[in-house]
């Protein structure tokens, strides 16, 4: 599928500072685009701050539930490209505050899209939902499932994806929505989930503690495929505008089958504990990408190929 070049434009990615806006924001530095970043985070030890990617964009400190903010940086900015990541992004933590959920990824959203309706300049949005957005089944998602999420995290993707489409169909502007299953890589701070739980417990040699009851299944995508997937509709917008895409890979295992796949990987045994104390989640959940596949986005990484670096980058933390 032949793309539309879009460098020499600036390409504002929100939430650029965390986990999987610093591996988004490296490859598009190294693509030549023009990179400015919005997000909240202090500089620490984040896959963003360790890279110096800080020093390489144009980073604003701004809370994207501050209209005012927003509106000042639209008006104030030469902004073509958005690439909205900002958001409240750990389920157990939108159990427990789920306004702050909802005001996040929810008005948040709205404030991005309100300012990108105002700005002439703008020739393209990527909006990332998320699996979660579809809700409970057990049949594999398509694009065309219905979005469903029934507790906090999961309504407020849901909402964040309609919304987009609102927003596309109401005032034409160039959407494209993403849905990503399980992402892993280095730079993943959030140890309470599996795979960056799974690399701390080996390299501490501490007994790996599991929320859930080991059973749930989920798409495990590696952080570059990920990047790469955003890049391909970057460079694809003019063609793909109100559309919405699955991203997946062949490694959807239960939490259970992926340590399995991790001791074998990195030649350890690895304890466990089942704590059973996750609320809410969603028991199986697999996505169906086919349709990006179609237009020419692949895989390049698994599990069992990228588990061994990722582990040594987090043994490196300093």
């Amino acid at each position: 599928m032949e793309g539309m070049v879009v460098r020499n434009n600036t390409v504002l990615v929100t939430g650029g500072a965390g986990f999987i806006g610093g591996h988004l924001i490296e490859l598009l530095l190294e693509r030549h685009y023009d990179v400015m970043v919005v997000d909240i985070q202090k500089p620490g030890k984040t896959y963003f701050f360790l890279q110096k990617l800080d020093k390489k964009t144009d980073y604003r400190r701004i809370d994207i539930t501050h209209k005012n903010q927003i509106d000042r940086l639209f008006a104030s900015a030469n902004i073509q490209y958005v690439i909205h990541l900002a958001a409240f992004p750990i389920v157990e933590e939108s159990y427990h505050n789920p306004r702050q959920a909802f005001e996040t990824n929810i008005m948040g959203t709205v404030n991005i899209l309100e300012a990108c309706r105002r700005t002439a300049s703008i020739k393209g949005i990527i909006i990332a939902s998320s699996d979660k957005a579809y809700g409970k089944t057990k049949d594999t998602y398509t694009e065309d499932s219905p979005l469903k999420g029934d507790h906090p995290y999961d309504v407020s993707k849901s909402c964040e994806d309609l919304i987009a489409q609102t927003y596309y169909k109401t005032y034409s502007l160039p959407i494209v929505i993403t849905r990503f299953g399980n992402v892993y890589g280095e730079g993943d701070m959030h140890f309470d989930r599996i795979i960056p739980g799974i690399c701390r417990a080996v390299a501490s040699d501490k007994t790996l503690l599991l929320r859930s009851d080991g059973t749930y299944i989920r798409d495990y995508i590696y952080v570059e495929d990920v990047a790469d997937g955003y890049l391909f509709l970057l460079e694809h917008m003019q063609s793909l505008a109100g559309e919405a895409f699955n991203f997946s890979s062949n490694d959807t295992y239960s939490v259970l089958k992926l340590i399995k796949i991790a001791e074998m990987s990195l030649g350890v045994k690895i304890p466990f504990k089942i704590l059973n104390t996750a609320k809410n989640e969603i028991p199986y959940q697999h996505l169906d990408d086919s349709k990006i596949r179609k237009l020419g986005w692949k895989r390049n990484y698994s599990l069992e190929r990228t588990l061994f670096g990722i582990l040594e980058w987090y043994k490196k933390i300093p």
